[in-house]
């Protein structure tokens, strides 16, 4: 009895653990408002949680991972006339919000994430010809 006491309060300890390390997106919206931003949106995927905000002059994206609350991605660029709305919106997505290269069907050292063998034509490694365009039949002399 007291082994299985002890089990599940480990358990639990773990649990509530990881639940405080998850990103708090009400934390989120209250950290952006005290800097100033009006227009904040926040989308919460299947791993990733994403926060995008304007002051009006400038909008910032940042990519949380939403168990550690580790900063996976930050952007700043300066706000459009589509930022300039004010309030806050949280809704869920599906998937995740950064490619995490899986979709490169040819793992080639090219520029395209799912570029289903469209390389693009330069060969980036001079050991590897792997990701060249030409065709090696033409080489043979018939």
């Amino acid at each position: 009895m007291r082994k299985t006491l002890l089990a599940t309060s480990a358990v639990l300890a773990l649990s509530v653990g990881a639940a405080f390390a998850a990103v708090d997106t009400d934390a989120i919206v209250a950290d952006l408002q005290a800097n100033g931003y009006t227009s904040i949106e926040i989308k919460v995927g299947a791993t990733q949680v994403k926060a995008e905000a304007s002051d009006g002059v400038n909008k910032i994206e940042v990519i949380y991972d939403a168990t550690t609350g580790e900063i996976l991605s930050q952007e700043t660029s300066p706000a459009d006339d589509s930022d300039n709305s004010v309030g806050v919106e949280i809704s869920s997505e599906d998937g995740d919000f950064l490619d995490d290269g899986e979709g490169d069907d040819d793992l080639q050292d090219d520029e395209s994430d799912d570029d289903e063998s469209d390389d693009d034509g330069e060969d980036d490694d001079s050991e590897d010809d792997s990701d060249d365009d030409s065709d090696s039949s033409d080489d043979e002399d018939d």
